[in-house]
């Protein structure tokens, strides 16, 4: 179609809009005024602008194990596609737990449960690097490249046997693997949803681990689990730093130690999320809710809020209004929540 044909058909199309306002002003059945016109018009230009952007969060647990030693390793990603489905923003955090056992089934946890992000200066990246970058300038500068891509693109990042990128361009500011970054940000825009966030919001990411393994002896009549519970929190936050949309995960990756010491990884682990109806809190909860819904609650009362706001929920349960959303523990979900906050202003 020619530009000449282009013009006469928008003022074609303007004319029949005009004249069937026209109509509709002179009828006594169905008229508005302008005002209100105005008004809805309004309120669907709001809803195209907001309502196609999209928050992720994708999380890639994986256990292994080898002899005596197994080792956890989780890298979770956090995205937000714009109205044409595009990354516009993406946050990265990787976490590394190794436990070991001597032969007479003594388990060795670790005492630093901190992310690579958290840890910044004191994961030592930068002094080994050739570019002398540390892990999160890097992972950044990986997320940075990605921005822009379709989600499509994103995925189909090449990368050479080792897991790092073949592109140039990329690889000026990042050498580091990057294959399980690119799958977890794949999977954090298959799980993407409309949530509130809106063009000029940024994604953040925050991560709590700690060790819940209660025993560290196995014995011949019972095997210790060693376990650590991860929570993980994707916010978006407007320019006023007020969160706009929220989601929260958690997963309880554990290995098995025998008497002997050997170390069994399980084949997957899955977060609660994906875990859905089967995590089988429904019946034992008195709001008749699964645990992703109660995290939904939890997640949809966050908006609104500022850093100070959210830090200041209790979480013993005495807030009625959240208590009616969500009556599970809180606790990692809020710090996880004040992780992403401070990595968002960093």
């Amino acid at each position: 179609m020619t530009q000449r044909q282009k013009a006469l058909l928008s003022c074609a199309v303007a004319a029949a809009l005009l004249l069937s306002g026209c109509r509709k002003g002179s009828s006594n059945s169905g008229s508005m005024s302008s005002s209100n016109a105005m008004s809805g018009s309004s309120g669907s230009a709001s809803t195209t602008q907001t309502g196609g952007w999209k928050t992720g969060l994708g999380i890639l647990t994986e256990a292994s194990d080898e002899a005596r030693t197994g080792t956890i390793h989780t890298i979770a990603a956090a995205v937000l596609l714009d109205g044409d489905g595009k990354l516009a923003d993406v946050m990265l955090d990787e976490l590394e737990v190794e436990v070991t056992a001597d032969g007479k089934g003594v388990v060795t946890m670790p005492t630093d449960y901190r992310t690579k992000r958290q840890k910044g200066g004191d994961y030592p990246l930068a002094a080994a690097s050739s570019l002398k970058k540390g892990w999160a300038e890097q992972a950044d500068d990986f997320a940075d490249y990605l921005t822009g891509m379709t989600p499509e693109q994103a995925s189909m990042l090449e990368t050479d046997k080792d897991g790092k990128a073949v592109d140039a361009d990329l690889l000026s500011g990042c050498t580091i693997r990057v294959d399980k970054y690119r799958d977890a940000v794949a999977k954090a825009c298959t799980n993407a949803s409309a949530l509130g966030a809106a063009k000029g919001d940024r994604v953040s990411l925050g991560v709590e681990a700690e060790n819940a393994s209660s025993d560290i002896t196995a014995t011949d009549d019972k095997d210790v689990n060693a376990e650590v519970d991860l929570t993980v929190v994707a916010l978006t936050l407007d320019a006023d730093g007020r969160v706009t949309s929220a989601i929260g995960d958690m997963a309880e990756p554990a290995l098995t130690i025998a008497a002997d010491g050997g170390v069994t990884a399980p084949d997957t682990v899955r977060s609660k999320l994906e875990l859905g109806d089967s995590y089988g809190m429904r019946n034992a909860s008195s709001l008749g809710k699964e645990w992703y819904e109660h995290s939904e609650g939890y997640c949809s009362y966050l908006k609104g809020k500022t850093e100070k706001e959210v830090a200041d929920i209790p979480a013993d349960g005495s807030d009625a209004d959240l208590a009616a959303l969500c009556t599970i523990s809180i606790d990692a979900l809020q710090k996880a929540a004040g992780d992403a906050f401070e990595n968002a202003s960093l």
